[in-house]
């Protein structure tokens, strides 16, 4: 894999953006696929490359890199702003009716329909129960921190990867309730893609 040209104004950027109040919106696979798909679309129209990332329940980690001589308008700011806005209308219309709606992604026309689900939802410490009172996805902020080098490039994916919910492991990173034997394992990351070389829902970019 050939890495970014890093400088002082060319760099990656390593992003953590939480969920309303921390909810564990994630927790749904079906709202961990728009987000990845909204995330993919965004890298196309937006010309970021893709070099990591990691859902999990409350929270996403990204790490996004562009050439900024070829593209010097864009920011991170606008990456971030873009992904959430879209996504957070599209999760917040699958979880009170529950189905995928048309929208700007070029997947949308092969997004399924799923069962149809209650009119909305409270979360509980226990799940979910059945009111229309969910109408924000993600929070206004978001972490970013800028990478300079290969060495904290790697750092930071290493971080991603390792801070998963694994099943009675504990790591050198808290671990959380286990959803997970291995990182590889967990299909909402980048992890197999740097352990095995394997794509997986969405292509992280060879620059």
């Amino acid at each position: 894999m050939k890495l970014p040209r890093f400088n002082e104004a060319n760099y990656a950027h390593f992003v953590t953006t939480k969920t309303f109040e921390d909810r564990p919106i994630f927790k749904d696979s079906s709202c961990c696929g728009i987000l990845l798909k909204d995330i993919d679309f965004y890298r196309n129209r937006l010309g970021f490359k893709l070099l990591g990332y990691c859902i999990m329940l409350d929270h996403l980690h990204l790490i996004v890199w562009w050439d900024v001589d070829e593209n010097k308008v864009l920011t991170i700011s606008k990456i971030i702003q873009s992904i959430k806005s879209h996504s957070a209308k599209e999760i917040l219309n699958y979880l009170n009716t529950g189905r995928r709606k048309p929208s700007l992604s070029p997947y949308s026309q092969a997004a399924s329909e799923g069962s149809p689900l209650p009119s909305g939802y409270k979360w509980v410490d226990k799940g979910l129960v059945h009111t229309p009172a969910i109408d924000k996805i993600w929070q206004k902020s978001f972490y970013d921190f800028n990478i300079y080098s290969e060495e904290k490039l790697r750092e930071k994916l290493n971080y991603i990867h390792w801070n998963l919910p694994l099943r009675g492991i504990t790591r050198r990173v808290t671990v959380r309730a286990g959803l997970c034997k291995k990182p590889e394992d967990w299909p909402w990351s980048s992890c197999s893609f740097y352990k095995y070389g394997r794509q997986r829902e969405i292509k992280i970019d060879i620059i």
